[in-house]
Parts: C-alpha cells; structure tokens; sequence
C-alpha cells in the first residue's frame, strides 16, 4: 500500500524539479521574475512532499535520495543561473569595463550550487530515521535559495532593477557558508500549538493581521526580510546556546573546586 501510495509525495517531488527547471529556463530567458517566482514554487512542493510522504506512510531511501536531486537543481543550480545571468547581462552591462571579472563572477554563481550539493550529501549520509523530524544541521538549502531568490525580488519592486550586487554577492556568499556550517536551524514553527496561553495566541493572532498587511502593502518585498529574520536567527541562538553551555561549564568546574 505504502509503494502505491508514493507515487503523491514523488509527484510533489517531481514538480519541485519541475519549477526548478523552469526557473533555469526563465533566467536563461532574462525573465528575472519569474525565475524566482518558480523557485519559491519548487519550494512549496518540497516543503509538501515530505508532509504527504508521512502521511501515506510511503518514505523510504528512494524518496529521500530523489527529494534531495531536485533540490538541487531548484535550490542549487536555479539561484546559481539566475546569478550568473544576473551579472552577464546586468551587471556587466552597466560597467563595461569589468570583463576581467568574469572569473569571478563564475565562481561566485557556482557557490549556491556547489554548497547546496554538499549540503544536502551530508544530510543524507547523516539521515538516520525519515520519520524523526530533528534541526538541521546548517541552513536548509530551500532557505538559502529562497534567501538569495527574496533579494532579487526586493530588489525589483523597490527599484525595478537590480542595483546592489554587492550585497547580492555578499547574500550569496553568507548562505552559502551557513549551508555547510554546523548550526542548527529549526523548521518554521506552527502558527497555533494545542495548550498554549491565551495571550500568547492573541499575540500571534496580532502578528497575523500584521503580516497580511504588510504583504498587501510590500508585495514579495517582504520576503527577504522574513529569510533574513531567519537566517539570523540560527545565528544568533547558536551564540546565545554556546554562552549558555560556557557559563554551565564553567558553574560546574567552580562547584568542582569548591
């Protein structure tokens, strides 16, 4: 029954590749837009797949190891094309005197996809259960492309043209290394908990109204600063998690000599 039914979560899958490859060809066109509106697409599939694998009682190594191929085409070379083509027809554009920037434009396109790749290897050598939903063990590679993609996106709206590829790189280059790091990043916590408070649920209830409006008002503007939100907050509770377990070693050597 469970082979039967996981034909859902590989379909999932096969439109995350899907929109991945389609956002490939969209770049390649000089459709900056809508490349990243078909990662943000491939996105949502890959964040359903494996919700729909758990359903249908259907994982296994093969849902895992296909879920992980089209992530990174969606999450790796998607971003990594759009960047490139970004900086050929943009950029360089704009600066006609920078061709000898080309070595390093290729290498700096190359990072989301080459770390990506390395991401997601080690995640799956490290994978134990598929049904045991832990951390991740440095940024998802969906977060990182979403990250890059959101910049862009921003970029558009404010300014209808990409202005700032300094920081695109610097973007880039930061998910990039926060893929292979070793902090931890928790999934995107569900909205409403069975238990909680009463006004921890008005709170969020506030945060709700908060956000429609800012989306209405932002558009995909509002994208980046949410992944930026998030990509900081691993970073800021590893700090935070390193100075709790210094000072109880610390609590601890001192009771010891005492």
């Amino acid at each position: 029954m469970g082979k039967r039914m996981a034909v859902f979560p590989n379909s999932l899958t096969i439109g995350n590749m899907f929109f991945g490859f389609w956002s490939v060809t969209f770049s390649i066109q000089g459709s900056y837009l809508w490349a990243c509106y078909f990662v943000i697409l491939g996105g949502i599939c890959d964040a359903l797949d494996g919700k729909v694998a758990r359903l249908v009682k259907s994982t296994s190594d093969f849902g895992v190891e296909f879920d992980s191929l089209a992530d990174v085409i969606t999450f790796g070379m998607a971003p990594s094309i759009l960047m490139f083509m970004l900086y050929k027809n943009v950029y360089i554009s704009k600066y006609p005197g920078i061709e000898d920037l080309s070595h390093f434009i290729l290498i700096f396109s190359f990072m989301p996809l080459l770390f990506a790749s390395i991401r997601l290897a080690r995640y799956n050598s490290e994978l134990v259960d598929h049904n045991v939903k832990k951390s991740f063990s440095g940024l998802p590679s969906p977060a990182a492309a979403l990250t890059i993609i959101s910049f862009v996106l921003f970029e558009l709206e404010q300014y209808g043209e990409i202005i700032h590829f300094k920081w695109l790189t610097f973007t880039s280059v930061a998910v990039s290394y926060l893929m292979i790091s070793r902090i931890e990043y928790h999934g995107f916590p569900l909205l409403f908990k069975k238990g909680e408070n009463y006004i921890m649920r008005q709170i969020k209830i506030l945060a709700v109204i908060v956000s429609v409006i800012l989306i209405v008002k932002l558009k995909m503007s509002l994208l980046f600063p949410i992944m930026t939100l998030f990509v900081l907050s691993g970073v800021f509770t590893n700090l935070l998690d390193k100075n709790r377990r210094e000072t109880e070693r610390e609590k601890i050597s001192s009771e010891s000599g005492e």
